[in-house]
């Protein structure tokens, strides 16, 4: 499992690898209507609500350690780091398969003369 220590408005979160199940709740906890189905996740509407109310609703949910308050006291770089990590730690992996399986993908595409 994988893990990273970030600090964040004074505080230092342990941000760990979630399983797959936790993923899909916490998508399913950000996003209701989504039904932890990512696809069904309308960034449209998520654009409509952006503001630091959407932070204080939605940042506790992936990290349970951070309050209200603490987001009133970080930085948007602190913010940005979490959030860095977060995808680092859960989906690195992910990452590394997605060149090679386009790299494959591309290969098989016909080629224009």
């Amino acid at each position: 499992m994988r893990n990273k220590t970030v600090e964040f408005a004074g505080k230092k979160i342990r941000v760990e690898e979630k399983r797959i199940g936790e993923l899909e709740k916490i998508v399913a906890d950000l996003f209701p209507e989504s039904k932890g189905n990512i696809q069904k996740v309308d960034l449209g509407k998520l654009l409509e609500q952006a503001g630091f109310d959407l932070l204080y609703k939605k940042l506790p949910i992936i990290f349970p350690d951070i309050t209200k308050d603490d987001i009133k006291n970080a930085y948007m770089s602190e913010l940005e780091q979490l959030i860095e990590v977060f995808v680092d730690v859960n989906f690195t992996g992910l990452k590394r398969l997605i060149k090679p399986l386009m790299n494959l993908i591309q290969a098989g595409l016909p080629q224009k003369s």
